[in-house]
């Protein structure tokens, strides 16, 4: 008999094998900041679904929908799906978002899912960049001196102070999706980098580690005042140096589709060096 079900702290290790493996560490802060919602599906106490979210103050992310192969297309994902939607709704959410990639084995599969289920049309959410260590030839690959005042360092090294003030949104405007603060996968401390000025944090690059050996740039933010200096790849060179120096060969690096100059800057500087480039996709669907 199917049992779908909420999951709780009890049930997370039964459910392990079938989650990504960068995301069980995670789940200790997203349910401290009460924003984890998982729902799982069983027989006979076996898992063999389950679905990973964050809840945000107006949205819920999909971090995770898998379904066992043998039970697939039995209407478990949806069912999965309509237990998940109860609860956000319940919560006052508005939304769930589903981020996925193209030209995967499961993308065929993925997007007539959601088309089935009445999600909206997929858009390109962002164009993602693999670099292995072969990108140590580029010529911009390399320590650069930095305007007068700025200074680099580690993110981990920043003041909380200093960290509440972006938090707050008092100092900076950026978007959700450059935000310092996501918490989806472990952070690469010796890769994450932050520049200063003397009135605070004046930008940032975030990296994560996603796998043994990959890295993930998922934020590079610089403060509107200094982006004429192009610090966003100042900032980039050295924490990708950085990585090459622990031996870390591979990397990815994910540039939003509302940037359009850092897009065009991708293209021109890091495009010429990628092994590959593959486009993320995300799709939502209405709550209320």
């Amino acid at each position: 008999m199917l049992t779908i079900k909420k999951l709780t702290r009890t049930d997370w290790k039964a459910y392990s094998s079938l989650m990504f493996r960068w995301l069980l560490p995670q789940l200790d802060g997203l349910e401290a900041q009460n924003k984890l919602l998982m729902i799982g599906a069983e027989t006979a106490g076996e898992p063999i679904g389950l679905i990973v979210m964050e809840l945000e103050r107006e949205h819920a992310n999909v971090h995770c929908l898998f379904v066992a192969k043998s039970s697939r297309r039995q209407g478990i994902a949806a069912g999965m799906m309509r237990a998940a939607k109860a609860y956000c709704l319940a919560g006052g959410l508005s939304f769930i978002q589903f981020a996925y990639y193209a030209n995967k084995s499961a993308t065929a599969a993925i997007e007539a899912w959601l088309h089935k289920e009445g999600w909206s049309t997929p858009r390109v959410e962002a164009v993602v960049f693999h670099i292995d260590s072969s990108i140590a030839s580029a010529p911009w690959l390399r320590d650069r001196p930095l305007p007068h005042r700025l200074r680099m360092q580690r993110w981990s090294e920043t003041g909380q102070h200093e960290r509440d003030q972006l938090s707050e949104g008092g100092r900076l405007a950026y978007p959700a999706f450059l935000s310092p603060f996501k918490a989806f996968a472990p952070l690469e401390e010796a890769s994450s980098l932050c520049l200063l000025s003397a009135s605070g944090i004046e930008g940032w690059v975030m990296a994560y580690r996603v796998a043994e050996h990959t890295i993930l740039y998922d934020a590079v933010f610089v403060a509107a005042q200094y982006q004429r200096f192009g610090l966003a790849f100042v900032m980039l060179a050295k924490s990708i140096l950085l990585q090459l120096e622990v031996g870390i060969p591979y990397g990815m690096f994910t540039v939003n589709a509302s940037t359009p100059d850092m897009m065009k800057l991708a293209r021109q500087w890091i495009a010429p060096y990628a092994c590959k480039t593959n486009e993320k996709k995300s799709s939502f669907h209405k709550l209320k």
